[in-house]
């Protein structure tokens, strides 16, 4: 895309969609289903691309070490994702399917993804 614009409005209405997907299945309409969380994260994603566009559309050593640095601290807490959630089915906290899981982390993933790099860039 090449407009901040764009980013940010579709981000808002998936944002809207979420909320929409969520306040449904807590009011019992439809089923809540751990796929409302990668829309959420999919908004989230849209929306920090929207605020790292600036950044991101000069290709320079910032945006790159922004970039490396996001993904490199990522991993460490995408792993404590993974331990959280072994902990928490090894001692039957949470009772989940597989697909569920994989869902959950799916959408973690993305959002801490594309947080950190916001939380990078506003420390570089």
């Amino acid at each position: 895309m090449k407009s901040r614009l764009g980013y940010i409005v579709i981000g808002f209405l998936l944002l809207i969609e979420s909320g929409y997907f969520l306040y449904g299945g807590m009011t019992g309409d439809f089923p809540l289903s751990p796929t409302y969380a990668l829309i959420l994260a999919l908004s989230v994603m849209f929306l920090s691309l929207g605020y790292l566009h600036p950044q991101f559309k000069n290709k320079d050593e910032r945006m790159k070490v922004i970039r490396e640095k996001g993904m490199f601290y990522s991993y460490f807490i995408i792993m404590f994702y993974f331990f959280l959630f072994i902990i928490l089915i090894h001692f039957q906290v949470i009772s989940i399917s597989a697909m569920g899981i994989v869902l959950i982390l799916a959408a973690l993933t993305i959002m801490t993804v594309f947080l950190s790099m916001v939380v990078l860039s506003l420390i570089l």
